[in-house]
């Protein structure tokens, strides 16, 4: 039987920055690719998916101008 830690999932890791800029532009061309084949239902709820985007996007917004 294999054994799964899975707290090693949660644990903290210093990332440097070339790693953080590889996740990014991985992610970028995966959305790039995926909005390219899934156009006609991503176009359908547009307004809703940029609805989620910006308050996906105001706790981190606040998290960085505070202090």
């Amino acid at each position: 039987m294999l054994k799964v830690n899975i707290m090693k999932l949660f644990r903290t890791k210093i990332w440097n920055w070339w790693d953080v800029w590889l996740l990014k532009v991985c992610v970028l061309l995966f959305g790039i690719i995926a909005g390219a084949y899934f156009h006609e239902y991503i176009m359908e709820y547009s307004i809703v998916i940029l609805v989620l985007a910006v308050i996906l996007a105001i706790r981190p917004a606040i998290a960085y101008f505070k202090d």
